[in-house]
């Protein structure tokens, strides 16, 4: 019955309050045509391997589908900070995309694809409890599953498997060196997930590649509890990063 009643309430919230635009306040569209057609034409043409600059140690390899600039960006904030997640239809397929070249870039997890021997672990970065709190849910892990969900014949599992250990402060306005000591050994796996993380191939998830500090970091976390591979992909990386193109393949997009 609740998510039925959810359902309507969300029908009967839209009557009474007017949409906009998530990216710039237009009225009556969740995302306009205009910004639309931008976020469409700002992507790359292909996901991209994403270097931060420096490139910190322990950093593994990262796919990003475009640069953080423009519509996009600004998507992405109202989307995990701002409550909009009506929007999440459309950052998904940009996120799946990057996650299509992370699964295809290591010999570990296409073996795990074509076989099915066992699934392959998406896995988000984790947020803090007092940040979920004040959110009401988990904006990147409900991501990471829409994403995951669009690999039709092949086996993803979602898996909230990392949390964090201690407090931590918050990223933005962080440089790269404060960022690494501020997540060092914070990240560690959830108890329950120990044994399907062992001897998994893994793709962790972000929505913003900045320094790398993040990513380090959970891979660490994930390769101590057993994890055989650990590669990364996010909807997007700042300007900081270095992209560079990424040869595709076929056969395992959503």
């Amino acid at each position: 019955m609740f998510p039925q009643l959810a359902a309507a309430l969300a029908s009967v919230g839209a009557l009474a309050l007017p949409t906009s635009c998530a990216a710039c306040g237009t009225p009556d569209d969740t995302v306009c045509r205009g910004c639309t057609e931008a976020i469409a034409a700002g992507l790359w043409p292909g996901p991209r391997a994403v270097t931060p600059t420096p490139c910190p140690e322990g950093m593994p390899v990262a796919f990003a589908a475009g640069p953080y600039e423009g519509p996009l960006a600004r998507l992405v904030t109202a989307y995990k900070d701002d409550g909009r997640r009506d929007v999440r239809p459309v950052l998904a397929p940009v996120l799946s995309t990057a996650l299509d070249l992370a699964l295809r870039s290591q010999p570990e997890h296409r073996r795990a694809l074509a076989k099915d021997t066992r699934p392959v672990l998406v896995v988000p970065v984790p947020t803090s409890r007092a940040a979920r709190r004040r959110r009401g849910d988990a904006p990147l892990l409900d991501l990471a599953r829409a994403a995951a969900s669009g690999f039709a014949g092949h086996e993803l599992w979602c898996a909230d498997a990392l949390r964090l250990r201690r407090r931590v402060a918050d990223q933005a306005g962080l440089t790269a060196r404060e960022r690494r000591l501020n997540l060092e050994h914070a990240i560690e796996p959830r108890p329950r997930w120990a044994d399907s993380l062992s001897g998994a191939p893994c793709v962790l998830v972000d929505d913003v590649l900045t320094t790398g500090a993040t990513l380090v970091e959970a891979r660490r976390a994930l390769l101590r509890a057993g994890a055989v591979s650990v590669v990364a992909a996010t909807l997007c990386a700042t300007a900081r990063r270095h992209p560079q193109p990424a040869a595709g393949a076929s056969g395992l997009g959503p």
